[in-house]
């Protein structure tokens, strides 16, 4: 009995530490794509920006009308982007938590420079909000597969 009273806590607590290492693993990945996403989205590689996505992810803007579903559609999107403009992304906050085994959300918020590339006279757009994804693990990578693009604010510099 004795025996029983030392190892069954023993064991839970063991068994405790490695779920808690689960999660801790999988939010650290998961807030490693995000932290790959400005970097990718405004200097490419296109196909490393597309590999942040599940093939069926969609992305959405609401207030720019804009709802794109596939990761090669948003690949693509993104490509012509890079043709024509220049960005800069900052992302100044971010909130990943589980949702159940392999879906995580998160909530990051993000600043946004955006200046045409062909007009150098043009003014440069600062767009802020924020990100509201579903983030999903699989063989320890994590994926976009929702992003809601919220804008908050839009701003012009001259």
């Amino acid at each position: 009995m004795y025996k029983v009273l030392i190892a069954l806590p023993l064991t839970l607590m063991l068994l405790g530490c490695q779920v808690n290492q689960h999660n801790t693993g999988a939010i650290a990945n998961c807030e490693e794509t995000l932290m790959k996403y400005p970097q990718y989205r405004d200097k490419g590689p296109i196909k490393s920006y597309q590999s942040l996505f599940t093939p069926d992810a969609t992305f959405s803007v609401p207030k720019l009308n804009i709802a794109l579903k596939g990761n090669d559609v948003i690949a693509a999107r993104v490509a012509t982007a890079l043709i024509n403009k220049k960005s800069i992304h900052m992302i100044t906050s971010m909130n990943v938590q589980r949702s159940n085994r392999n879906t995580l959300t998160n909530r990051s918020h993000f600043i946004l420079y955006l200046k045409d590339k062909h007009k150098h006279a043009a003014q440069t757009q600062i767009i802020n909000g924020r990100y509201e994804d579903e983030l999903v693990v699989d063989s320890n990578r994590c994926y976009i597969k929702q992003r809601r693009v919220i804008i908050d604010r839009i701003d012009t510099l001259n």
